[in-house]
């Protein structure tokens, strides 16, 4: 164990973070209007353009952003520039998406995704096997926020912090505010988080690379020192790229608490004036993201393999050690990693509870009970929600990238039912479920075979060509039996 750069200056800001959050939720909770579905986990649709680009910004931006980014870009050089094109990608599904399910979640009170899919097509079974995989995938998701909350508090604590303790005591901040303020708790404290995050990510780079005089230098470091990082990227890596700009757009775009982030507009204007600003924030974002990995490459060497993710955390405690003014920033640097991480979490947890509560007990033991009760339900599940997780989170087992790379790879099959659904009328229920499950099951036995690639291509986008496929073959030959005519019986006149 080494001893923490932060000391009791650290523990002091946490607390005062951790302390803001928990009032926000009070004072959330205070704004309510009544205990309704769309009240709790939709803000009661109110949400304005600054407040719902706050919380937009805030949920796409995980502490995976923070952690994992900046050592990938380490390890890859200036090519991994091109994860600015995987965050823009997630943008430009947005907008094929939000403006055109706007005015219909307006018009049929929708709260959660599946409601969408039930007004669409009808189909039980699509909607059930929809709701399954959003499960699967955001509690997946969900473990993986609760694990990097452990791993970096007892990474920048040195162990003074055991890991444990990290992932109990952030996820219990975060499921009081839920339980007391619903959405409202969670864009406001998203509010903060993001305005954090964007405050340490510009502070960072001031630090770096305070001049261009002074990218010009690193990047002359980089070509003479270390040349691999700094030439084009060889064919089949930019095939992997490409294949991950289409597996990160299209799951993306149909996380649950993005879309109900959209159903909690105030309306159309504001959402589309909220989407079109979100697209110069991968620039604010992940560029100085990636420049850290590059600016470490000079001043931290030997970090091989997984250990390179902790690029961050080890420039972090190398500020702290130094001036003031370094000492305040790398502070701010470490609160906009945690808080990156809790915003994440603190929307997943809330959208995984209003499936449960309204798609799942609302639909069977809770059938026709007052959507006050089911609020109620929603936040009881969320409590037992966190509890199971944390005790799996507390021994981790797996990865965080393994996490969420089978995320993103069963996602992107609700995609074609979800959004494609919106712009094309032929699409039929048994059509889309006929490709999603096929999609899944193309997906988890190529990787269960040990192809995780195919050709550079993610098997979750070969599964998801598959599943296309699927939708049309089945819709235009369901359309074809109902646009011909039935056969003349023999014999007839």
């Amino acid at each position: 164990m080494t001893e923490s750069p932060f000391g009791l200056a650290g523990l002091i800001a946490f607390g005062a973070f951790l302390t803001t959050l928990v009032a926000l939720g009070v004072r959330a909770r205070r704004t309510r209007r009544d205990e309704s579905l769309g009240d709790f986990y939709l803000a009661g649709r109110t949400l304005g353009p600054v407040v719902l680009l706050a919380t937009l910004y805030a949920t796409q931006y995980s502490g995976n952003s923070l952690i994992g980014y900046p050592g990938e870009a380490y390890r890859l050089g200036f090519a991994w520039i091109m994860s600015v094109g995987f965050m823009m990608a997630i943008i430009v599904m947005y907008l094929a998406l939000a403006p055109a399910l706007f005015p219909l979640a307006r018009r049929f009170a929708f709260v959660t995704p599946g409601d969408w899919l039930d007004h669409r097509y009808g189909s039980p079974a699509l909607t059930w096997t929809a709701n399954l995989l959003w499960v699967v995938t955001i509690a997946n998701y969900l473990l993986a926020q609760l694990m990097a909350m452990g791993h970096v508090t007892e990474g920048i604590t040195g162990g003074a912090v055991p890991y444990w303790a990290g992932v109990v005591s952030f996820t219990l901040v975060i499921i009081i505010y839920e339980s007391l303020g619903g959405m409202r708790a969670v864009v406001w404290t998203d509010a903060l988080q993001g305005t954090l995050l964007i405050v340490g990510l510009l502070g960072v780079m001031a630090v770096i690379l305070p001049t261009p005089a002074h990218l010009r230098a690193l990047t002359e470091w980089v070509v003479v020192h270390q040349p691999a990082k700094a030439a084009v990227p060889p064919w089949d890596v930019c095939v992997n790229w490409a294949s991950t700009i289409v597996l990160i757009g299209m799951s993306g775009s149909v996380y649950p608490q993005a879309i109900q982030r959209v159903f909690a507009a105030r309306d159309v204007g504001t959402l589309k004036r909220s989407i079109h600003r979100m697209a110069f924030l991968p620039l604010v974002t992940m560029v100085p993201v990636v420049l850290i990995g590059i600016y470490a490459l000079q001043h931290l060497s030997g970090l091989e393999g997984i250990t390179a993710d902790q690029v961050m955390p080890l420039i972090i405690r190398e500020w702290a050690q130094g001036s003031t003014v370094l000492f305040g920033l790398s502070l701010v640097v470490l609160i906009a990693v945690v808080a990156a991480i809790m915003s994440t979490a603190d929307s997943v947890l809330l959208s995984l509870s209003s499936i449960l509560a309204k798609d799942v007990l609302g639909k069977t033991i809770l059938r026709g009970a007052p959507e006050s009760r089911l609020t109620h339900a929603g936040k009881w599940m969320s409590w037992g929600i966190v509890t199971v997780l944390v005790s799996v989170a507390v021994v981790p087992r797996i990865t965080l990238w393994g996490l969420i790379e089978f995320k993103m790879e069963v996602l992107a099959q609700i995609w074609p039912a979800f959004v494609l659904g919106l712009h094309w009328r032929r699409l039929t229920g048994p059509a889309a479920l006929a490709g999603m499950l096929t999609g899944v099951a193309v997906s988890v036995a190529l990787t269960a075979a040990g192809y995780p690639r195919v050709a550079g291509v993610h098997a979750g986008v070969v599964g998801l060509g598959v599943n296309l496929l699927v939708c049309a073959a089945w819709s235009r030959g369901a359309a074809r039996l109902v646009e011909s005519p039935d056969p003349v019986p023999a014999g007839a006149v």
